[in-house]
């Protein structure tokens, strides 16, 4: 005689543990998509407000840079010199943070986050200061730089900032690292759908619901925050120029041959 604990399991056992184990999964993805959910809307306040200070610094230091061209026109004997003393001292300060306080801060922003995703690489707190004072001085000086880079990198360390506050496993972790990042290009561009699709897309490749929702209300809030604070204004002014008549158009021939 066979013994019950050496009998073949019938299909009737085996779909009672497929299900029991399907039903394991779907709870604790559930919890994990409810704790993750306040995490997610801190994540994206944090961004925002940070996103917020960062552009309006970049707004003041443009302000001045100009006062500074519009003196060297006025006075071109000694004033051209102090554009190009700006520019000097904000690419020496921003040199300077990155090189001795954060090296992990260096470089647009985007490959460094989906190297701290894929555990290529580590982010520090200090990253979080480092590129925001760094950012202002360089692109503030004149530096040919965009301030979106830094608010997605300044994003993914926010996230890891509050993953650090909190209990979570290192997939919560890596997921709000990757919502910080899908908020702060939210932030930067006033828009939450493009965040969430650069997370799915290019940083995380994980199409799973809690990064799907945990983006989504991290983008949401970040997006929901700037609006609030700096208006519905677009964030680039394009200006409408007058389309030109078909006479032109044997002219655009010759320039475009």
């Amino acid at each position: 005689m066979v013994s019950p604990a050496t009998q073949p399991a019938t299909p009737t056992d085996q779909a009672s543990k497929i299900v029991r184990r399907e039903l394991r999964d779907f709870l604790r993805s559930h919890d994990q998509r409810r704790r993750q959910l306040p995490r997610s809307i801190l994540v994206g306040l944090i961004v925002g407000l940070v996103a917020v200070a960062f552009r309006l610094s970049l707004l003041e230091a443009e302000r001045f840079r100009y006062f500074l061209v519009a003196l060297a026109r006025e006075h071109p004997w000694w004033a051209p010199a102090l554009p190009v003393l700006l520019g000097t001292c904000g690419a020496a300060i921003a040199v300077y943070l990155v090189r001795r306080v954060a090296p992990e801060a260096s470089g647009s922003g985007i490959p460094q986050v989906k190297a701290v995703l894929h555990d290529t690489r580590r982010m520090r707190r200090r990253v979080l200061p480092v590129k925001f004072f760094g950012g202002i001085a360089g692109i503030g000086g004149g530096l040919v730089l965009g301030r979106e880079g830094p608010t997605i990198h300044m994003g993914a360390a926010i996230g890891q900032m509050v993953s650090g506050w909190v209990s979570c496993t290192p997939r919560e972790r890596r997921t709000l690292i990757a919502a910080g990042a899908g908020a702060g290009l939210a932030a930067a561009f006033n828009a939450p759908l493009a965040g969430l699709v650069f997370v799915l897309e290019e940083v995380q490749r994980d199409f799973s619901p809690a990064v799907f929702t945990a983006t989504l209300v991290a983008s949401a809030v970040a997006d929901v925050t700037t609006r609030l604070l700096l208006g519905q204004l677009p964030v680039f002014h394009v200006t409408t120029n007058a389309i030109p008549s078909l006479v032109a158009l044997p002219v655009a021939l010759v320039v475009g041959a």
